[in-house]
């Protein structure tokens, strides 16, 4: 019992040492976390869909109001 207890310890700190190192190389080597969200806000695609979500919300608000 022992031995399975030290064997999932160990499974668990050898995952989390190779986890931690990888985030790290990725941010080092990838673009900056604002640089992707500046990105994604500027894509069309997503402008098309926060668009269509406005006007969607505006329509609900615009039907809740006339009750």
């Amino acid at each position: 019992m022992r031995n399975k207890i030290l064997l999932i310890v160990g499974v668990a700190f050898v995952a989390y040492i190779f986890g931690s190192r990888a985030a790290t190389v990725q941010i080092d080597k990838g673009e900056s976390v604002r640089h992707q969200l500046v990105r994604l806000w500027n894509d069309p695609r997503a402008r098309k869909r926060r668009k269509k979500a406005a006007e969607k919300a505006s329509r609900k608000v615009r039907k809740a109001l006339r009750r």
